[in-house]
């Protein structure tokens, strides 16, 4: 066996090897990938709440705490707290846009459902809640 031929060999065992590594690296990276969807969405589809409902609901706990509106930068740093797998324009552009839904947005708080309006005053976040019977009539 010639010295150039006991190279090509080793060659050929460490790119096998090297082959099989990367079959195994993409064989963990997807199940990663699986299990990162697991833990980021741990309910049924059915179940979960929609991304304009979890930002509204981080709105209405902020606001919450205070007479005046809040700012949206404090709406995002919230929200990527709570999630941080949501862009802060997509974050922003949902805050826009829920402002100029006409139907109220449901806002799970504790046990139950509440249904609230995003107000925009200025730089400002606000959220004005519907009663139940302003619910029925409009619809």
């Amino acid at each position: 066996m010639g010295y150039q031929q006991v190279l090509r060999q080793a060659r050929d065992l460490l790119e096998a090897e090297i082959a099989d590594l990367r079959r195994q690296l993409e064989h963990k990276e997807a199940s990663l990938k699986r299990l990162q969807a697991f833990l980021r969405e741990p309910q049924p589809a059915g179940e979960r709440t929609s991304l304009t409902q979890e930002i509204v609901t981080v709105l209405y706990n902020l606001v919450q705490d205070r007479d005046a509106g809040v700012p949206a930068r404090e709406v995002v740093e919230a929200f990527t707290q709570r999630r941080g797998d949501v862009n802060e324009s997509t974050i922003r552009s949902t805050l826009y846009q829920v402002t100029r839904k006409l139907s109220p947005t449901p806002v799970k708080v504790g046990d139950g459902v509440k249904h609230v309006k995003v107000r925009k005053h200025g730089p400002l976040y606000d959220v004005e809640e519907i009663s139940p019977e302003t619910l029925t009539i409009n619809r």
